[in-house]
This record gives C-alpha cells, structure tokens and sequence, in this order.
C-alpha cells in the first residue's frame, strides 16, 4: 500500500506545539501537490532559492489503518513573482508612453510569491536520531503550512548517517549552507576516499580552495594523499604546522637508469613529438644498458668522456661537463653508433664494444642508417627535458627527487607532492601515467598495504576526452582503470579541472561524488548536466551565477544537493593571485630601492 500523506489538524497541532516553540511559518501550499514536488505562497522576502523547509503531516502507516506524524522535508528550487493586476499589456503601454509604473493609480502592492519546491523526502516527527530521509509516496495536502526548521534540525538532515556513533569517525567539515553560515556542512570521506570525487568549476571560482580544505580534512585523519601538482597549488601544505613534518614535495627528475627501458622510450617519444625508429626500438634497451656501463665509477666515466670528445669531435663540450646517465649520454652513444657502423674500419666498432660493454650496438651500415633519425629526436627530448627539470626545481623550491620506488610516495599520515610546473602536458601526463600506474599495481599485488587517495590538479591533463598524443592515450586508460577499479584496491581519486568539457567522459561517470562550482561556459554547463545523474536543472541553472567560494555538493558523499559556501582552507598555495596594481607598485618599490643602495655604493 502506498503511504499517505495528509495535514496534522490545526487544533491538534495547536495542543503539541506552542506559539513560542514553533518554528517560524513561512508559506502555504497551493495548487498542485505531488510526492515529488508542490508550490507555496510564500510572503515577500519569507525564504531564497535553496533554502531547506518543512511541512508536519501524518502517514499511514503500510498494512495498517494507524496514522504516524511525519515531518515532509523540502528544498526551494525557484522562487516566481508576479502581480496579477498588473499584466505585461499595460507595462508595454507604459514603456511606450516613457511613463512609469509608480506614476499611475495601478495597483503595485498585490504582489504574489510563489516558491516551487523539491521535495527531498520524510522522517517521523518527533524522532530525532538519524537524519536518513525516507522516499515520500503520496503528497501533502494543499493549505498546509510550511516551516523553517530550526538549525539543529537542518544540520541533522544536511549530515544524514554521519551523525551515528559509529560512523562520526567518516565526517569532513567542509562547508556551511550558502544561506545558513550557521549550519555546517560535513560529508563523507569514506566516499570521497572509495568512490571518487569530481571538483568542477571555471578559474578564479575557488576549485583549488575547495580541494585544499579537503585535502587538510582527510590528512588531518592520516589519510595517505598523493598529489599531482602542475601549478604549485599545494605547496602551501607543508607550511601548515600540523601537517609541515607530514608533507614531501618531489621534482619529476627523470633518472633514466632507475626507469624501466619501455618508460624511457615513452618519455623521449613524448617530449619529441614523435616515434623513434623500429630498429631503435629494438636496440633501445642495449642502449640503456651501455648508458649504465659507461657511467659506472669515475674512471669509466672518464675514459668515455675522452673517447666521445676524440671521436665526436664534441671535445670542449665533453671537457666542460663529462658524461652523466640522461639522455643527452644517450643520445651521443646512439650518434657513436650510427658513425662506427658506417666506417668500414673495424677499430671503431671495437672501441665502441670496449666503451658501451654492448657488441650488440657494432651495426652493419644498413642497420646505421635505420637509426639515423632517431638520433636528433633524442637530443631534442634530451633539450627539452633539461630544461623542463631546471624550470621545475626554480618553481618547486625545496623538493627531492621522484623516487623509482613508487611505493616510498604512500605513508600512513603522510602528504606526497608531485611538482610538475614548467613541464609541457605530454610530460606531465607521462610522469602521471607512470607514477599512478606503478601505484595501482603495488595495490594490486599487495606490494603497498596502505590505500592511497590520488589528486589529479587539472584532470584533463590526465584524463583528456580526446587524447590527441600516444602520451595523453596512456595517461587516460590507468585513469580510467583506477576510475573504474580502484575501490577494489583503496586506490581513490580526486579529479580537479576547470574545463569538464575536455575531460574523459567515462572517468567522470565514474565518480559519485561532486563539488561544482560556478561554471559560465555553455559546453560545459552541458557536458555536466548530462553526465552527473544528481545534478537537477534548477541546480544546474545556478552555475552562471555562483559567488567565489559557492558550490553545489551533490553524489553519495552528501545525503542530497545543497547548496554551500566552501569554508578557507588553513593552507596557501605557493602563487596566490595578489592585486596586480599593489604587486606592481611594489616591485617598483624594490627596484626604487636597489638602484638607490648601487648609487651610494658608487
């Protein structure tokens, strides 16, 4: 049997309830009613558009003819105003007259609000100790009167379950209702942690401030995070006292020896644009290995630099900086190669045996030339990596290097900061694809035991709808594998990006959990309301016009959409956007002042 709902009798409502114990009345309901949504009349002003209100009925109780007091929660979804006896004909004849309205005998006081609400469910009256609503199957009466709970209530309802003792443990303070600063919004990091949490919204609207509170909120429970930081965003973490013992920042060095071979070969082909050569592709591993055995102790060391400077003519550079285990090494014992196997005296492959330790690389003319190409597209990977790692550690500050052991990034209580500024999107996404993967697998073999929460900062860089590059493809599959499988092996995700319209798809379906803010792009006003099931079109019609710092919370981490004002995180990030007029006026300051401190030097 369907349950019903019908309006408590006045008088009976009257003997429970007194005139300083109700809470306060703030409309009626009018018109049509149904178990998902009704509308009020509601007096100027009484209540805003997503404010939570209440209206008191009893239900039938199924199976039975005894009647329970219930309390029908609601949502306003928008609120409409009009006056009936000032219809658009004579705002039209006025405006084309250039006569206005308050000018004339027309009645301007018979104003009618209208409030349409979205019905969120019901509890029994009077029981107070959990806030689970229940799916409401028949409407309220029309005439019964609807209520602003009080905040108590509202929190009780907003935080659901995560009021109960056993499950108090889950709850992350996050925010408070944008029209109630005194009623906090908690939801549950269980959720957040296991089924992945989506953070949407345009640049300047706070995304990376929302991600922060969160990330302070899980850290402060010892929640292992691994954080891939293209901006310097979280630096500010270690400055926080109680986590600055907590927080590692790590450079994406890229020591090509404590790579495997087929991530090299990723790297360069990624950082050159384009693929090495076949023949390279089955000699690179022998290149790898004569990279290690060229470099292994100082006297080695030397005797190559000297052989290399002699036979690539290459003297002044190779005096200047000697030989070290990275590419541009890698790329001259590739040129080393090419130019033995083309001279038909046999004395340089055999110096070229001596020094690589590889006779496999002694190639036949034909097999030289194959490589050829390959040659000058590790150098330019070689280029751009050098200088990518030089821009990084300026903009990282203090960091170490990425370790080859992933594993050393995940540690009870502990924050891992993956800098990836100053690198190009390829490389970012192939230092992410090859961290996260590494990651997913030591779950996987129960090589790591703890479980990891990893934050994807610009997630389309991770998670491109369209990958346009072998680097970017790579990169989308384990995000999609750690989307889709990663709550079997605690591996969670937090996925930040301003522009949802490029992200994957499926990852983002994948997600269950939602912070949106405001967005004013059309396409990705569309790209969410089509892929995020819990995202209404009221809800959604909001977006254009959220403040900074607003943001619509919806999925399993929160019992239903609310609207909220995202509480300051404790930390900075490392280039919070200043006043460009104070910032300039105070550079002018410093130079003022140095040119000053030169002149009475002189």
């Amino acid at each position: 049997m369907s349950p019903i709902a019908t309006p408590t009798h006045r008088q009976e409502q009257t003997t429970v309830t007194t005139a300083a114990t109700r809470p306060p009345v703030v409309g009626t309901l009018v018109g049509e009613s149904t178990s998902t949504e009704f509308r009020l009349a509601v007096k100027h002003e009484a209540i805003r558009e997503q404010d939570l209100i209440a209206v008191d009925a009893e239900l039938r109780k199924p199976d039975s003819q005894d009647m329970e007091s219930i309390r029908v929660w609601a949502k306003v979804k928008r609120i409409e105003r009009l006056n009936p006896l000032f219809p658009k004909e004579s705002g039209h004849e006025l405006a084309d007259a250039g006569i206005g309205a308050f000018d004339t005998v027309l009645s301007l006081s018979k104003e009618m609000v209208t409030a349409v609400c979205q019905v969120l469910g019901w509890e029994p009256r009077g029981e107070h100790e959990g806030g689970k609503l229940n799916q409401l199957r028949y409407p309220a009466k029309p005439a019964t009167e609807a209520y602003r709970p009080g905040k108590d209530d509202i929190t009780r309802v907003v935080v659901g379950d995560l009021q109960k003792p056993d499950k108090k443990n889950r709850a992350l303070d996050i925010a408070h209702l944008a029209n109630r600063s005194d009623v906090d919004v908690a939801v549950d990091g269980h959720a957040v942690v296991t089924r992945h949490l989506a953070i949407l919204a345009m640049t300047g609207s706070g995304k990376t401030w929302a991600a922060r509170r969160l990330i302070e909120q899980l850290a402060a429970k010892h929640y292992p995070i691994v954080i891939f930081d293209p901006h310097g965003d979280y630096s500010g973490l270690g400055e926080v006292p109680r986590f600055r013992d907590r927080v590692r920042r790590y450079h994406a060095e890229f020591p090509i020896l404590e790579q495997e071979p087929e991530d090299v070969l990723s790297v360069i082909e990624a950082l050159a644009g384009k693929e090495l050569a076949d023949t390279m592709h089955t000699l690179f591993h022998r290149f790898i290995s004569a990279v290690e055995y060229a470099t292994d102790g100082s006297e080695r060391r030397k005797k190559t630099t000297e052989w290399l400077a002699d036979y690539l003519a290459k003297d002044e550079r190779f005096r200047s900086f000697g030989v070290k285990p990275n590419l541009f090494l890698l790329a001259d014992l590739a040129e080393a190669a090419w130019k033995a196997g083309t001279e038909s005296d046999s004395t340089a492959k055999h110096l070229l045996e001596e020094h690589t330790g590889q006779r496999e690389l002694c190639l036949e003319k034909k097999e030289a030339g194959y490589i050829k190409g390959s040659i000058g597209r590790i150098r330019r990977a070689a280029f751009a990596l050098h200088r990518m790692e030089q821009m990084n550690r300026q903009m990282g500050g203090t960091t170490l290097p990425l370790p080859s052991d992933r594993t050393e990034l995940v540690r009870y209580g502990g924050i891992s900061i993956v800098s990836l500024a100053g690198y190009t999107s390829d490389f970012q996404a192939t230092i992410y694809r090859l961290v996260a993967e590494g990651l997913m697998d030591a779950r996987v073999s129960g090589q790591l035991r703890f479980p990891i929460l990893l934050v994807l900062e610009e997630g389309h860089t991770f998670a491109p709808g369209r990958a346009d590059t072998p680097a970017e493809q790579a990169a989308v599959e384990v995000t999609r594998q750690i989307a889709q499988e990663g709550r079997k092996f605690g591996v969670g995700m937090i996925l930040i990006s301003q522009r949802p319209g490029r992200l994957d798809e499926t990852t983002l379906s994948m997600c269950n959990s939602f912070i949106i803010m405001r967005m004013v792009n059309p396409n990705d006003q569309r790209f969410v309301r089509n892929v995020i099931e819990t995202l209404g079109e009221d809800d959604a019609r909001l977006l254009p016009d959220l403040d900074t710092g607003e943001a619509i919370f919806s999925g399993q981490f929160i019992s239903f959409p609310v609207l909220t004002k995202v509480k300051p995180p404790e930390s900075r990030g490392e280039r919070e956007e200043e006043d460009a007029f104070k910032e300039l006026e105070a550079v002018q300051k410093a130079v003022a002042a140095d040119a000053s401190n030169r002149q009475r030097r002189s």
